[in-house]
């Protein structure tokens, strides 16, 4: 293994195996870490003492680490985040177009958290579903369905406030779930495989496990991914559907208020991001209450009455 690790030009790690036998003693001319916005501080060290040069990218615009314990929480500031505070423009360069996502759907983030400078590549800037599916309008999907999957609308709220779509905690549990949402959900992604979409295409998230696990309970295909927040980061699919899952009349969002976590939830969508929330209550938020004025004016708004 010594003799692969001499040859080779590029060698890849995780941090820790950095620090192992075969690779602490080494030095290379640039260690690059990926992602250095979702590892800890100390972790990174164990890289960075393995060459002079770094070069770290992430987006601490996004959701850092995860760190279980209370004794510990200092560890969610991350050096990459540390050092845009300290030096910022002497050391930071970004990463202007963006190859994933629909412009509509890009740039409510765009000017939230990324002060405007994010382009959307040609290649993707006017992408909808229509290249994947036939799309005709059928009297069977009903009004309300029909403008939720139409394909010309790559951004779309539904609005359950004038439903009973209450959030409930199951016993024992800390969680919280939405069991009209996760209908709601789980019956748009059954409309996006009646037109011919694979499973492949196709991602449930929530902000919250309970609403992760009771979805799954009811999707019988088996790759259509459902999956919380937190463990999407990083992914992307054709389409997605996110239940923000609060819904109560104190108004209270829970940890949706790191908005960190809804700039992660609205940029997985390549071609279609459907929102599932109740805007009495996540529009106590500033910045929800934004994206749902965004969404009116840029996509669809649909407020269901039953």
């Amino acid at each position: 293994i010594d003799e692969i690790i001499d040859w080779a030009d590029v060698v890849c790690a995780t941090n820790s195996g950095c620090g192992s036998d075969l690779m602490s003693e080494r030095r290379f001319d640039t260690v690059i870490i990926d992602e250095a916005t979702q590892t800890t501080e100390p972790s990174c060290w164990i890289p960075i003492k393995l060459s002079s040069r770094v070069i770290m990218a992430g987006d601490h615009k996004q959701l850092p680490p995860t760190v279980l314990s209370e004794d510990a929480k200092d560890l969610n500031k991350t050096l990459f985040e540390s050092l845009i505070e300290r030096q910022d423009v002497d050391i930071r360069t970004v990463l202007k177009i963006q190859y994933r996502m629909h412009e509509k759907i890009m740039n409510f983030s765009n000017r939230e958290f990324y002060d405007g400078v994010l382009k959307a590549d040609s290649s993707v800037a006017g992408h909808t579903l229509r290249d994947l599916t036939s799309f005709h309008p059928n009297s069977d999907y009903g009004k309300v369905s029909e403008k939720v999957i139409h394909p010309d609308k790559p951004i779309v709220f539904i609005d359950t406030k004038n439903l009973e779509a209450s959030e409930r905690v199951r016993k024992g549990s800390t969680s919280k779930e939405n069991p009209k949402e996760a209908h709601i959900a789980t019956s748009i992604s059954s409309k996006f495989l009646g037109l011919g979409l694979e499973p492949e295409d196709i991602a449930i998230i929530a902000p919250y496990d309970d609403q992760v696990d009771l979805i799954n309970g009811r999707i019988e295909e088996e790759n259509l991914e459902v999956d919380t927040v937190d463990g999407f980061q990083g992914r992307e699919k054709e389409v997605v559907i996110l239940s923000l899952v609060r819904s109560n009349r104190e108004k209270n969002v829970g940890f949706l208020e790191d908005v960190r976590r809804l700039n992660v939830s609205i940029t997985r969508a390549k071609r279609k991001l459907i929102i599932i929330g109740d805007s009495s209550t996540v529009s106590a938020h500033g910045t929800y209450s934004s994206l749902i004025d965004y969404i009116s004016e840029n996509g669809e708004v649909i407020i269901p009455e039953e």
